[in-house]
């Protein structure tokens, strides 16, 4: 048996003085971890720990408890204490609220800081009532192909809303290029290559708050195009359809008529676009069209439907879309028809071609 096998029989069996360690509440714990985040993940990643700290963690039982005095008795009892004391929370939130305590017990004890002891993760996960989680169900079903073709032809041949001329242009290219829309808010100009045929994905815009080396914000949420995209899977080169040379020639048009020299091609006389914006206009668009009302990750998830039942192998759906795993694109962006049995006959004659 190993030295520290030995130690953390003397912790458990409270042999050993937890009391000679320095004692480090919960709550600064955290800070510390949080300032180390700070150097390894996006902006936009630390808010959403904040917000989760903020709203679960705050007024818990664990908040300003020692560290070395927490049991897994005790991250057990507060972990169900949030999913009765919020009943609405998904399985993705209370995987963010496991994370922030499973990260920053083992990252103090890594540090050998606070004498915080060895947990079996597994077993405490096994006590947990998972089962009582919403399981984020919402129903979402792919486009129809006529509410598209009808946004298209009215944005590209009837200009149906000129006050957001390139912004609806940008919204009817992605049904053909299936980006994010923070992607779609960085595209710019020298993204295209025509002599290659291809579109580059390597920018995102994205808003979160600057920080201060304690990990503290610093003043207002601040909106900004990143060289840096989700993953690094998500650095890709997409094919140009003749669809998009179009719609790409009219932005150009519209920028070189109102003689905007922004490079963004959803730049419409205003600060850079906003992604915020974008999905604005797409709701503005809908209503004008006079087509149910959706967002634009709508639009990324038909792209990868549409793609799916033409028969496009999913590995190179998955790396069009900058998926790291294919069971993502599998799992969660392959979406039903709903009442268009148009299609789904379409293919289903395509598909079973026996003789």
């Amino acid at each position: 048996m190993t030295q520290q096998e030995w130690l953390e029989i003397g912790y458990d069996k409270h042999i050993i003085d937890m009391d000679s360690f320095e004692e480090i509440p919960f709550y600064v714990a955290f800070r510390q971890w949080f300032c180390m985040k700070r150097l390894i993940v996006k902006p936009q990643t630390l808010d959403r720990i904040e917000c989760t700290w903020k709203r679960y963690y705050e007024c818990s039982s664990l908040f300003d408890k020692c560290i070395s005095k927490i049991s897994e008795d005790d991250i057990i009892s507060y972990l169900k204490e949030c999913i009765v004391r919020y009943p609405s929370v998904t399985y993705k939130e209370y995987l963010r609220i496991l994370q922030i305590v499973n990260n920053v017990l083992v990252y103090m004890r890594d540090l050998k800081c606070g004498g915080v002891r060895l947990y079996d993760w597994d077993r405490i996960k096994r006590y947990l009532p998972v089962d009582k989680l919403e399981k984020d169900v919402k129903q979402e079903y792919a486009l129809k192909d006529d509410d598209i073709a009808r946004i298209i032809d009215n944005v590209v041949n009837y200009n149906i809303y000129p006050d957001k001329r390139c912004a609806s242009l940008c919204l009817c290219m992605n049904f053909y290029l299936g980006l994010r829309v923070g992607e779609l808010a960085a595209l710019t100009f020298d993204d295209f290559d025509f002599e290659r045929n291809v579109v580059k994905i390597y920018k995102t815009q994205a808003k979160f708050y600057e920080r201060l080396e304690d990990g503290s914000k610093l003043g207002v949420m601040v909106y900004r195009v990143m060289d840096s995209v989700k993953t690094v899977y998500s650095v890709r080169e997409i094919p140009l359809l003749p669809e998009v040379k179009l719609i790409y020639e009219k932005i150009k048009h519209y920028h070189d008529l109102k003689k905007w020299d922004s490079p963004y091609l959803a730049y419409d006389g205003t600060d850079i676009v906003l992604y915020t914006s974008l999905e604005r206009t797409l709701c503005n668009l809908c209503k004008l069209c006079n087509v149910p009302v959706f967002n634009s990750h709508l639009i990324r998830k038909s792209f990868v439907t549409k793609l799916h039942f033409s028969g496009v192998p999913t590995r190179v759906i998955s790396d069009l879309v900058g998926h790291s795993e294919i069971s993502t694109t599998e799992n969660s962006y392959i979406l039903n028809y709903r009442n268009n049995y148009n299609v789904l006959l379409e293919y289903m004659r395509d598909g079973l071609k026996y003789i």
